[in-house]
């Protein structure tokens, strides 16, 4: 409670010479608590009068409770969102090159539906396509082939698996006969041979003695005796050539003729014998390979469908058009940012870009939501059907109407996401989408509200509000309970426990 007519400076004065005088008494105490007091009586000067001591005491900082008009506003800044938008980008399903410009529309441009917004050059969609379908005609026919070619080798199967058997046996068969028979009647044969020819030698020359000496025993003419004997001559010359040649040739058959036909009937009836092994232990394999390949093929077909299906796709989303009427951005809304500078360093006519970075956003001017962030401890001062207005930060004589629509649940770096709806059209400038503005909203109205400065009010060790009422009359500082109201702007609205034009502390005692 307030103290009588006790105030303004005379109270002030009052309560400043009470301080003093207490602080002295303190003083005073101390000195003889500590040896300075009536043992020091005994030739010092006497002690100053407590109004003295009063005078030189320093005065307490205090504030006196307000009364007049208290508002608490919601304000911050914020920009400017479409409602209604719908973001337009060329992401192909299959195509992953890029593409080179050859007409975009410039950012900001009013579109309606149907309306080109960039332009490629397709040449090389073109070919990658047409080299497709030639891909799939050649896979057709593989798939083809690989299905005829199937059954017929399930059937071959059994009977090559038979050839093999047989062809082991008859090369089994051939070098067992080779090495019991063949072996020592081809060496005999080769040594006979050469026999052969020794006795075919030694009948021609005894044959020739014997005309020879015929012939001078008979009355022959010479011309008949000289024919017979020059041929029996050469029966001798050839029977000698032939006796050489077959000596080279028996030498021949017993050094390598014969021990090559059997290293070779040896290898080639280990051959036989590992390929039979080999065909019963593949053969089953081979034939599942196939089967495999076949399916491989198929389904290779099918992707390659698919691929074309996808290329053909893609190549009918160029050129790129406008799904809708409204403005087009460059780039894309995130966060409350928009990409359009990242958009407009590649949207260049002739400039080759990959096809996904071209981000086009097509809003609806005519709607549009205004959007802040709110720190964590302005959240109290949300509630729904929020109103107020909104400033543009270009034009300050521009502004409409909001009303809190929706906030986010959960913070994100210490704040929320609130979004107001925009009504009535603003004074001279619509705003459109990008643009920034600041929002003001009352939240909190009194005429005659009594305030302190929120520094003044203190908590006490049960958690209570309370202020301190400064010293009285020497007697020490009273702490009184209050309640508060709203706070803002460093003031905290009383509504019990002090009135208008009491002064309180402002810090604890």
């Amino acid at each position: 409670m307030r103290s009588g007519a006790v105030g303004g400076d005379a109270g002030r004065a009052g309560a400043r010479g009470r301080l003093g005088m207490t602080i002295v008494t303190l003083v005073a105490l101390a000195a003889g608590v500590h040896g300075v007091g009536p043992s020091r009586a005994q030739g010092q000067e006497p002690a100053k009068p407590a109004a003295e001591k009063a005078a030189d005491a320093k005065p307490v900082d205090t504030v006196t409770a307000e009364k007049g008009r208290f508002e608490v506003a919601f304000e911050a800044k914020g920009d400017f969102d479409p409602v209604d938008a719908t973001v337009v980008q060329f992401k192909p399903e299959q195509w992953a090159l890029p593409l080179e410009i050859v007409r975009i529309i410039p950012h900001g441009t009013r579109v309606n539906a149907g309306d080109v917004l960039v332009e490629f050059d397709t040449e090389k969609l073109d070919r990658a396509i047409a080299d497709l379908e030639l891909d799939l005609a050649i896979g057709e026919k593989t798939v083809e082939i690989a299905r005829r070619e199937l059954p017929v080798t399930e059937a071959l199967q059994p009977l090559e698996l038979a050839d093999m058997e047989r062809d082991t046996l008859v090369a089994t068969e051939d070098l067992a006969r080779f090495l019991a028979v063949g072996r020592t009647l081809a060496e005999d044969s080769a040594r006979f041979r050469l026999k052969s020819s020794e006795e075919q030698l030694k009948y021609a020359r005894e044959e020739l003695r014997q005309l020879e000496k015929m012939y001078k025993d008979k009355d022959l003419t010479e011309e008949t005796e000289e024919m017979i004997l020059q041929r029996t001559r050469f029966e001798v010359e050839s029977g000698e050539f032939n006796l050489r040649r077959a000596g080279v040739d028996t030498d021949s058959a017993l050094t390598l003729e014969v021990p090559r036909k059997e290293a070779a009937l040896q290898d080639a009836a280990a051959k036989a014998k590992l390929m039979l092994e080999k065909t019963r232990a593949t053969s089953a394999l081979a034939l599942e390979q196939k089967r495999l390949a076949l399916k491989k093929a198929e389904r290779d077909r099918v992707e390659a469908l698919r691929k074309m299906r996808d290329l053909q796709q893609d190549r009918a989303g160029i050129p790129l058009k406008a799904p809708r009427s409204g403005i087009v951005y460059y780039g894309k809304q995130h966060d409350g940012a928009w990409t359009t500078a990242a958009v407009a360093a590649k949207a260049a006519v002739g400039q080759g870009v990959p096809v996904g970075d071209l981000v086009f956003t097509v809003v609806d001017p005519e709607r549009v939501a205004f959007r802040v962030k709110v720190d964590e401890k302005d959240l109290h001062l949300l509630s729904p059907g929020l109103k107020g207005r909104v400033e543009l930060a270009g034009f300050p004589d521009a502004e409409g109407a909001i009303a809190l629509e929706s906030v986010s649940p959960v913070p994100r770096d210490g704040k929320v996401d609130a979004r107001f709806t925009v009504s009535g059209p603003a004074v001279g400038v619509k705003p459109v989408p990008g643009m920034t503005g600041s929002a003001r909203c009352q939240v909190y109205s009194r005429p005659d509200a009594v305030t302190l400065p929120s520094s003044a009010i203190f908590r006490d060790e049960d958690g209570r509000k309370i202020v301190w009422l400064p010293e009285k009359d020497g007697a020490a500082p009273e702490k009184r309970v209050v309640k508060t109201g709203r706070a803002s702007g460093g003031k905290t609205e009383i509504i019990e426990g002090i009135v208008a034009g009491d002064v309180v502390r402002s810090s604890r005692p």
